[in-house]
């Protein structure tokens, strides 16, 4: 355990070593202070209306949960899908370009040690960025009345499908020297997990079940309703065992090269 914290500690510097980390945090709260100004501002342009407050069937469809946070849950997903790859570019593929993952191979680290550590490095980041966003719910909880369950089944979510973009993003790290192509690739094949569910739609019979049950979206929308349920907890956990276990096994690939 003591090498495993010490490759994520030395990992989790690293991040801050180089502008990257500083660029995905600054993009991340932009574009996510973005989102969430402009669904606060239509809630508070719907409550001022005038009559709104005489009218009680329009005030029951005025709901902060479904306007603001639901969206806001669902915009902050899209964003992942596009910096993650950025952020696990270099997990791996760097160590090959600077030839130091020949010293990884040799030391008497196990292969699982080096993966996890530094896919715990990426999900502490992670974890991070997600901090960094507390004081939306902050503001929400000043001027209105937030389902707390909804919230933190939210927040659940956009953890689990995060660290699953992590693990990922690592594995396609492990198999090319090439940063951009690291990139493209994760990006490229989340993608494709994102898209099943709506290629499920129009797809009838096993077929349509199966690409839906695949579809990384369709397992996060019920989380951005506030419902957490057991089948989805097992697609996330199985999903990033899945891809840490490949990323390890082509990380001990190489050793045999």
């Amino acid at each position: 355990m003591g090498n495993l914290f010490t490759i994520c500690g030395k990992e989790f510097r690293q991040m801050f070593s180089g502008p990257l980390a500083y660029v995905v945090m600054t993009a991340f709260l932009m574009l996510t202070g973005f989102f969430f100004y402009d669904l606060f501002s239509n809630y508070s342009q719907i409550l001022g209306y005038a009559g709104m407050y005489q009218n009680p069937a329009m005030m029951q469809q005025v709901n902060v949960n479904d306007m603001i946070l639901t969206p806001l849950f669902h915009n902050i997903n899209i964003i992942l899908l596009m910096i993650i790859p950025f952020l696990t570019m270099r997990l791996y593929s760097e160590e090959k370009r600077q030839g130091t993952d020949e010293l990884l191979l040799t030391s008497p680290l196990g292969m699982s040690q080096i993966v996890i550590g530094k896919l715990l490095a990426a999900v502490l980041f992670y974890a991070l960025l997600l901090l960094l966003t507390f004081h939306f719910p902050a503001i929400l909880f000043k001027y209105a009345r937030p389902d707390l369950g909804k919230l933190a089944a939210g927040y659940l979510g956009l953890f689990l499908m995060g660290c699953s973009f992590l693990a990922f993003g690592l594995f396609t790290s492990t198999v090319t020297s090439s940063q951009p192509i690291a990139a493209a690739s994760s990006f490229g094949m989340l993608l494709i997990f994102w898209i099943l569910g709506w290629v499920s739609e129009s797809t009838a019979g096993t077929i349509g079940d199966l690409l839906r049950y695949i579809a990384m979206t369709e397992h996060f929308e019920k989380f951005g309703e506030g419902v957490v349920r057991t089948g989805d907890l097992v697609y996330f956990a199985s999903f990033i065992a899945l891809f840490t276990f490949l990323a390890t096994r082509s990380v001990e690939s190489t050793r045999w090269r």
